[in-house]
């Protein structure tokens, strides 16, 4: 932590050069209002410019009643530019400021644009959830009954989200997606990701389920890209955040901004600890063929999950005049993992009536420190929307991993241990760029360049443990791994527009170089070809407020390092695991058809889509001998998924506001397994229903419910469950201080329940957090910290500024 302290004393020493203190005391005043329904509007951003340079003075995001005001203003002449998603931008020339006055402009009037309700919410008022042309964009700061936990926490309350008792997501029944944060993608695991970014310190989370040609293809379900919050008025502004829960959960975070004239200076940290202690139930059955025996094994117990993590981001932008920006950032941190599980066993074969009670303690950690560096560049020409931009990111990531299972005799002596330990770093080079030539009013043509170079290392072994010499390495079960994993890929796409018809189409190709070598051995596996991803979005404006688009992209979800390691390791004393160098990549064609409709302050969005994977990739079991369990990984076939989501936002009151979401879809997996073919099917849904109530002028109540129904996979099922949520959010010094006390999973019933059958076994698995979970946040702040959002059709390169 000691670069971070440093860090942080360059941030005020820069400060204090820049800061000055002027008595300012101008003000500007006005109301924002729908020119059509005269309503005001909401969270419409206000930016002051200079007249004689166009340089940004201050902002505001107008308040309920569509009111702002911006105070502290110098004598001089001013400009005012009104955007809102979905409307015109509104300019207000020549506003000139003496002496200490005060200008009030009174009502000031600004109109819709179809041509840009194609790329922003058609919702009314202030919704959690907006739906845009290509992605679904969560409002974090919307989702009160999450404050105090992290990413998961926010995710729930999408419909197409599920999450287990670990924490693990899938997105719309698949758990291959990619995570982005701020549009760059994460070295670290996509769930580890999303478990250690605390809600807080997030803007927005975009969900793009058909990302084109420009975006990375890999992930069966899409991409999720977390916004983080950044400031982008003038002068010193920050934000604090603390929050604490029960079993010693708590965490922070802060972020502060100056910004001058041409230079933002940015500097944030957070510090996450989350611990989620429940009961567990298993049961296991096996069948010896040699001797047609039936081994069953039962147990109950207790598990803890102990997630921590801290990190430190910061850096500078620079407008290196009209037409040049440069960003250089840096992230580092650190993420740890513990859990401890204790189970009081039986076990007993049949025929036969005896008993083998015994007591299993099991404890993991895994965990490391990771760091990445950023560069990025822009280059606007002078006709607009005209530019190039170019990034540069290393990322560096230590991982070490220990794993400890002792068998206990019920008094508690050892009766036999094993501990295996896995470590190795892992580095990645990532070098882009992107051309955008404009090509009459409304078309443009995109092409970029992408490099992704990759390495890592896996040191695996495995300790058996002796009375008397402790822990022993078993050499026949520790294995040295290393990987070199090259991706260069180019695309093009064009884009247009012909009257309300939207169109975009584009193609692009990826090399990959793929080597993976056995230390130990000398055996190696390589992988050299090249694939292809054609990508389509369609899109059409009806008159009122009807849109309907159409989007196919094809995806790729390649194995993990892991997935493809030939030899055995040791889980514990009934699991084992082997890769398989054999397996091949899914390759995915998406389908989706949405449908959005305005209906003044409410709204309705129907989206469908069709999903195949080839090359399916699952985990799936094995007896390896009696009472334990072989895993590894196959391509057993083919996916299908066919469904719709539906959400609508209803203001029932002007003090209650209700989004009602569910996910039907029905999903069929098909092909062969260990030379037997299987066709299992399931109809799954889930559904979402949120309520937000606005009890008094700074006072806010949500109430959340969810339930995901039962799915099958290639070898057994999961069962369904529910969950409500509850919060409160009370707001203090005009809004400057809130605290958000809320309670998770209120009635105790969201558990993670499945059975997995093979050829001669059954493995059944339930496990149960402990429920309520209350916790208190607090959020401070700092000068003119304000919202302010800017849409923009360039995917990732929303900025959510703060």
């Amino acid at each position: 932590m000691k670069n971070v302290f440093f860090a942080f004393i360059l941030f005020f020493i820069v400060y204090s050069i820049f800061a000055d203190t002027p008595d300012n005391k101008g003000v500007i005043k006005g109301v924002i209002r729908d020119s059509i329904t005269n309503q005001p509007v909401e969270f419409a951003t206000v930016a002051v410019y200079q007249s004689k340079d166009q340089s940004l003075v201050d902002g505001a995001i107008t308040g309920e009643m569509g009111d702002f005001k911006i105070t502290k203003l110098k004598n001089g002449n001013y400009d005012l530019e009104i955007t809102f998603i979905g409307y015109k931008t509104k300019h207000l020339k020549n506003i000139f400021i003496t002496g200490n006055n005060a200008i009030d402009l009174n009502d000031i009037f600004i109109s819709m644009t179809a041509e840009n309700l194609k790329e922003v919410e058609i919702t009314a008022g202030t919704p959690s959830i907006e739906f845009q042309i290509d992605k679904k964009v969560i409002h974090v700061d919307k989702q009160i009954t999450a404050t105090a936990g992290t990413a998961v926490d926010i995710l729930e309350t999408v419909p197409s989200v599920s999450v287990d008792v670990e924490g693990n997501v899938t997105l719309r029944g698949s758990s291959g997606f990619s995570v982005f944060i701020d549009g760059k993608p994460s070295i670290l695991d996509p769930n580890e990701v999303l478990q250690q970014i605390p809600a807080s310190a997030i803007a927005d989370i975009e969900i793009i389920t058909n990302p084109s040609a420009k975006y990375d293809p890999d992930g069966t379900a899409g991409i999720i890209n977390i916004i983080m919050k950044k400031i982008k008025l003038e002068g010193f502004n920050g934000i604090v955040d603390a929050n604490v829960g029960m079993y010693g959960t708590f965490g922070g975070d802060f972020l502060l901004n100056y910004r001058k004239n041409a230079i933002n200076l940015y500097l944030g940290a957070d510090y996450n600890k989350r611990v989620d202690p429940g009961i567990t139930e298993y049961e296991r059955i096996t069948i010896d063929t040699a001797a047609w025996d039936t081994t069953t094994t039962t147990a109950k117990g207790d598990f803890e999950s102990i997630r921590l993590s801290w990190q430190a981001r910061g850096g500078i932008e620079i407008d290196a005049g009209e037409n040049d920006y440069f960003n250089i950032g840096f992230r580092y941190g650190h993420r740890e993992r513990t859990g401890t599980t204790t189970r009081n066993y039986d076990e007993w074969v049949t025929p036969g009536d005896f008993h083998h009670p015994y007591i299993s303690n099991e404890t993991s950690e895994r965990g490391g420190n990771f760091y990445s560096a950023t560069l990025d560049y822009r280059h606007s020409f002078q006709k607009k929307g005209h530019n190039l931009t170019a990034q540069f990111i290393y990322d560096h990531r230590d991982s070490k991993e220990i794993s400890t299972n002792e068998l206990l005799q019920m008094n508690h002596a050892i009766q036999s241990a094993q501990k295996s330990t896995e470590e190795g770093p892992s580095e990645r080079f990532r070098i882009k760029a992107d051309y955008t030539l404009p090509i009459g009013e409304n078309d443009k043509f995109e092409a970029g360049y992408q490099s992704r170079i990759s390495q890592s290392e896996d040191v695996n072994k495995l300790y058996n443990f002796d009375l008397d010499s402790g822990f022993i390495l078993v050499p026949e079960y520790s294995n040295s791994t290393s990987y070199d994993h090259n991706i260069h890929a180019v695309y093009a796409m064009y884009a247009g527009e012909i009257k309300n018809f939207g169109y975009q189409a584009g193609l692009r190709g990826e090399y990959t170089y793929r080597y993976m070598e056995l230390l130990k051995t000398g055996e190696s596996f390589t992988l050299d070809r090249m694939d292809y991803f054609p990508t389509v979005h369609l899109s059409y404006n009806f008159p009122k407020d009807h849109m309907l688009m159409a989007s196919y992209a094809r995806r790729i979800d390649r194995p993990r390092g892991w997935y493809l390691e030939p030899f055995i390791t040791v889980q514990d004393a009934y699991n084992l695991s082997q890769g398989n160098p054999e397996l091949l990549p899914e390759y995915i064609d998406s389908y989706e058809l949405n449908y959005q409709k305005r209906f003044d302050r409410d709204f309705i969005s129907f989206e469908t889509y069709y999903r195949v994977t080839h090359n399916k990739i699952e985990r799936v079991s094995s007896v390896f001998e009696e009472n334990i369990l072989l895993h590894t990984y196959e391509n057993v076939g083919k996916d299908y998924s066919l469904g719709g989501e539906l959400m609508i936002g209803v203001d029932i009151f002007k003090w209650w506001h209700a989004d009602l979401m569910g996910n039907l879809y029905y999903y069929q997996v098909k092909g062969e397994l260990y030379d037997e073919q299987f066709d299992n099917t399931s109809l799954n849904w889930g559904s979402r229903f949120n309520n937000s109530f606005k009890v008094a002028e700074f006072t806010n109540i949500q109430l959340t419910g969810n339930y995901v129904s039962p799915s099958v996979s290639a070898q057994g099922k999961r069962y369904g469950y529910y969950m409500a949520n509850a919060a409160v959010k009370q707001e203090f010094l005009k809004r400057k201080l809130s605290l958000t006390l809320s309670a998770r999973d209120l009635f105790g019933t969201a558990v993670f329940e499945s059975i997995d059958e093979g050829p001669y076994f059954s493995n059944y698995f339930y496990a149960k957090r402990n429920a309520p979970m209350v916790s208190l946040s607090v959020t401070f702040k700092i000068n003119n910290y304000k919202i302010k959002r800017n849409p923009t059709s360039e995917g990732f390169d929303t900025d959510e500024e703060f």
